[in-house]
């Protein structure tokens, strides 16, 4: 089942990475490159079925973006995965504290990026728990 996906990141090279690799297996992709774009996008009716943000990035960093969507009643249902090339095991825990449904290593090759997106894109968050 195709998916609509939001995908923010600073980083032009992975952003159309992600975007070839998720539209490869069939979901559609909008990108952004800061996190007010994508905000004022979240404020529309179109809302995306996941949202991927990238941890690392000037003005709004991935998990204050987080923070946003989690306040937010009408978009606190949508799962967030957190993204990043550089994801120590220490933030994993708080990161899924704050709110993000997952946490994602960004790949650095397109096979890779694709098997890791079916892979996330699988999970039914209705019933996915990352700790027990």
């Amino acid at each position: 089942m195709s998916k609509k996906i939001f995908y923010l990141d600073d980083d032009l090279d992975d952003l159309y990475l992600f975007k070839e690799a998720a539209e490869s297996i069939g979901h559609s992709v909008t990108i952004f490159v800061n996190g007010n774009e994508m905000l004022r996008a979240l404020n529309g009716t179109d809302l995306p079925d996941i949202i991927f943000l990238d941890i690392r990035m000037p003005v709004f960093n991935g998990e204050e973006i987080l923070h946003i969507i989690k306040k937010n009643p009408l978009l606190a249902d949508i799962p967030v995965v957190m993204i990043s090339g550089f994801s120590p095991k220490s933030l994993v825990r708080t990161y899924l504290e704050a709110g993000a449904s997952y946490l994602m290593k960004k790949p650095d090759v397109m096979s890779d990026y694709r098997s890791a997106l079916e892979q996330v894109l699988k999970i039914d968050w209705k019933t996915f728990q990352a700790f027990s």
